[in-house]
């Protein structure tokens, strides 16, 4: 398999636990499930995206595998896929296994929600992790709750004034259906069209689009049309 023609992997990690790795880890694998054959690897230790899968059985929309070790990472780029979608840990000391996922990944996405404690582990992750690797990569903001005034804008400051990083510029808002998503073995695509869904089907719908412009410029970047 060449470069042109091999899967792209991207890598969900912030080395801290309660951003929303696993829920922005499957829910962005179904929406993008819709025109791209996708895989989810879990190699989070805490297993929630396995959990998931496991209450899930056969009705995601995508393919999943679990317990991968960091040696196996490295054949996850000769399989037959469009996008891997990879869970990493959370946590600070466990930075063998990101080591090994970020080595191999093609795009990282950091879920960031508005909790001050996750700004640190957000900088080193980056700082350490994801720029001297030169990976192109966006924050994505999670868990927002509008209906706490003002916060949306006070963290997008946040991400463009203080951290300077790139971010989505679609955010993903707080939503009793996204949290009851693991508990439900239910991806954000297999969700009913109701009133109480559709901010979480047009939160994702609408960051998946943005996600598969950046995407193609990967494609774009090593030869891939």
């Amino acid at each position: 398999m060449t470069a042109a023609t091999e899967p792209i992997l991207i890598a969900v990690t912030n080395q801290k636990g309660g951003p929303g790795k696993s829920t922005t880890t499957m829910n962005t694998a179904a929406s993008l499930a819709r025109d791209h054959k996708v895989l989810v690897v879990d190699v989070d230790p805490q297993e929630t995206t396995t959990d998931w899968a496991n209450i899930a059985g056969d009705d995601l929309p995508f393919d999943f595998a679990s317990s991968v070790t960091p040696a196996a990472l490295a054949q996850l780029k000769t399989l037959d896929y469009d996008v891997i979608l990879v869970d990493t840990p959370g946590s600070l000391e466990n930075t063998g296994v990101l080591t090994a996922v970020l080595d191999l990944a093609d795009f990282v996405i950091l879920p960031l929600n508005p909790d001050y404690t996750n700004i640190k582990p957000l900088k080193k992750t980056v700082k350490d992790h994801v720029e001297p690797r030169e990976l192109a990569f966006r924050v994505l903001l999670n868990k927002v709750d509008m209906r706490n005034q003002g916060e949306l804008e006070d963290w997008r400051e946040v991400v463009d004034k203080v951290l300077k990083m790139p971010r989505f510029k679609q955010h993903i808002r707080m939503s009793k259906s996204i949290k009851d998503g693991p508990q439900e073995g239910k991806v954000v695509t297999q969700y009913t069209d109701t009133r109480a869904n559709q901010n979480a089907i047009f939160d994702y719908t609408s960051y998946a689009t943005e996600l598969k412009g950046l995407l193609a410029e990967v494609r774009a970047s090593r030869g891939v049309n």
